[in-house]
């Protein structure tokens, strides 16, 4: 089989890379900035819970700094809240920018690589069809300097669907700094071996911690993964 190079770059880069490209830009610029101001929503809730507690509280005996206290966790409940919503829309940004590029890769292996007779055989659907039928044409992604990164994206993704199983124990080796809580990291306490705590539930913004500087890094490395697969295909033509 010949590489029809010419129209896959096109369709690559003015696809396949414009979506990554898109899809982190509008996380950054667009779902990112309503977080900006939780603080001061936090202190406006705790100021709305000390008018209530106030307004409701009829004895004289009650003490002034109970109920500033109560109006204060009401405050921290929030914010900790928002905050792990926040956590959770950049834990499945990234879960979802892999898959993203996982289906990429596979219509490109159904519409350029698989004969035609093959391309809806759900058997030859995988990852490691791509892997093995590029080969073929001595190409071999795993030694891309990209490729690193994907399995390490590969790896976000099964921890944040699935939380503890085999794709954490892989990623608590190659990225630990992943599970340390940014809030906590000022603090001395936190060079303690934490990152090794069970991991529940990512989708709510807990026990992992992915950042907006790790998903740009992974769609850079989603670009560079394409530009590298271009390169090989124009070698061997």
């Amino acid at each position: 089989m010949v590489f029809n190079v010419g129209f896959w770059e096109r369709f690559i880069r003015n696809q396949f890379i414009r979506q990554t490209i898109m899809f982190v830009e509008n996380i950054e610029t667009r779902l990112l900035p309503t977080f900006e101001d939780i603080e001061n929503e936090a202190k406006k809730v705790e100021e709305q819970e000390w008018d209530k507690l106030c307004s409701s509280c009829v004895s004289p005996d009650t003490d002034p700094a109970y109920l500033a206290e109560k109006a204060h966790d009401a405050g921290v409940d929030y914010y900790l809240m928002v905050s792990g919503v926040k956590q959770a829309l950049l834990n499945v940004s990234a879960a979802t920018l892999y898959h993203l590029f996982e289906q990429q890769l596979l219509f490109f292996l159904r519409r350029e690589i698989l004969y035609r007779s093959e391309e809806n055989n759900i058997d030859l659907i995988k990852i490691s069809v791509f892997k093995e039928r590029v080969l073929q044409h001595n190409i071999d992604i795993e030694k891309f300097s990209s490729w690193r990164t994907i399995n390490e994206m590969r790896l976000v993704a099964n921890t944040v669907k699935h939380a503890e199983g085999k794709s954490l124990v892989k990623l608590r080796k190659i990225g630990p700094d992943l599970f340390k809580n940014p809030i906590l990291k000022k603090f001395e306490f936190f060079k303690l071996p934490v990152n090794f705590r069970p991991l529940f539930m990512p989708l709510a913004g807990e026990d992992i911690y992915l950042s907006i500087e790790d998903l740009k890094n992974y769609g850079e490395t989603i670009v560079k993964f394409w530009d590298e697969l271009i390169s090989g295909m124009y070698e061997q033509n």
